[in-house]
């Protein structure tokens, strides 16, 4: 196996350091912990609008910022939530319009209230057969008539191809921004990527971080995470099963922001989508990260001048992981 370096300029540098900064912005500073009680995990979101603020924590945090509308729905039935509330919140969203079905008149309130209350999510219509049966079942068959040619033309009929395509669609465009290639090895094709290079992170984190706990120190710590990664790692015999791993590890640039570049331009990862993408691998152990952020902005802090740590060198050996441990799994799974 031929391996190839990929050209890098001083610009490239220089912008993909500022891209793993902004990615970092999404970590909270959980450092230091001497008084630690409890911190906010959207801290890095706080210059955001709430909605906006939850939306990414979500996406990139992988949290959910509200709870399922079963569970709201079981609190207004049990009395929790009471109806004069719902009216509340939604009648900003309503307007004075109406449609008339029949003998009845229909707001535009109402219509939110029963889609609210019913759960309903971007109509799938049933077979149509289905639909006359109930109809010629129910009592009030006239209105329901009447509601069905207001409502037919905004309702588009079950294509199951179509559906498809749309969400092949949507998935195309979730993927690295809002989903890793090893996130999806591991949804898709069963893998246990993730797992893999989280496993393989905090044993690297652990050895380097140290302050002084440890018994047996990492050797060649003050060369800096990279590098000294770099010297150990190519020392192990495949980890996680990757194969030439020593041979790889070896030919890797010496400089992290030159491995990086490698790594996401193997990878594919638009140059667009760069932050976002490496802000979901920063948060899938934000200890880790955190700590490292807080370090990196300690240019006086003992432990950081004799061993220097910043989220650029952690990136660099990071995606390594992800660029052969999805190689590997697409060719033993796709061919």
């Amino acid at each position: 196996m031929q391996i190839t370096r990929i050209p890098y300029s001083e610009i490239e540098r220089t912008r993909l350091r500022g891209v793993a900064r902004l990615a970092g912005e999404i970590i909270a500073n959980y450092w230091p912990m001497r008084n630690f009680v409890h911190h906010n995990p959207l801290h890095g979101l706080e210059h955001l609008p709430f909605e906006k603020a939850v939306r990414q924590g979500e996406q990139i945090l992988g949290a959910k910022g509200y709870l399922s509308g079963d569970l709201y729905r079981e609190y207004l039935r049990s009395g929790r939530i009471l109806p004069e509330q719902i009216d509340a919140a939604l009648r900003p969203l309503a307007c004075d319009k109406y449609v008339r079905v029949g003998e009845e008149q229909v707001t535009r309130l109402a219509v939110l209230r029963a889609c609210l209350l019913a759960g309903f999510h971007g109509a799938v219509v049933p077979d149509e057969t289905v639909v006359q049966a109930e109809i010629d079942a129910a009592p009030d068959r006239t209105f329901l008539e009447a509601l069905a040619g207001h409502l037919g033309p905004a309702l588009k009929p079950l294509d199951l191809r179509e559906q498809m395509r749309a969400e092949a669609e949507e998935a195309r465009a979730a993927l690295v921004r809002r989903v890793t290639p090893s996130a999806w090895c591991d949804h898709v094709l069963g893998t246990h990527i993730t797992e893999q290079i989280n496993g393989e992170m905090i044993k690297w984190c652990g050895a380097f971080l140290d302050e002084g706990q440890a018994p047996w120190p990492m050797p060649g710590r003050e060369k800096g995470f990279y590098l000294a990664w770099k010297s150990l790692a190519a020392l192990e015999l495949s980890p996680c099963g990757i194969p030439l791993s020593q041979r790889k590890i070896a030919a890797l640039p010496e400089e992290p922001e030159a491995a990086l570049f490698e790594s996401l331009t193997t990878l594919g990862i638009p140059h667009d989508t760069w932050q976002e993408y490496l802000s979901l691998h920063l948060a899938a152990l934000p200890g880790w990260t955190g700590f490292i952020k807080w370090r990196s902005d300690q240019t006086e802090y003992d432990w950081q001048q004799a061993y220097p740590a910043d989220l650029i060198q952690y990136l660099a050996v990071r995606i390594w992981y992800v660029r052969e441990l999805v190689e590997k799994a697409c060719q033993e799974h796709l061919g």
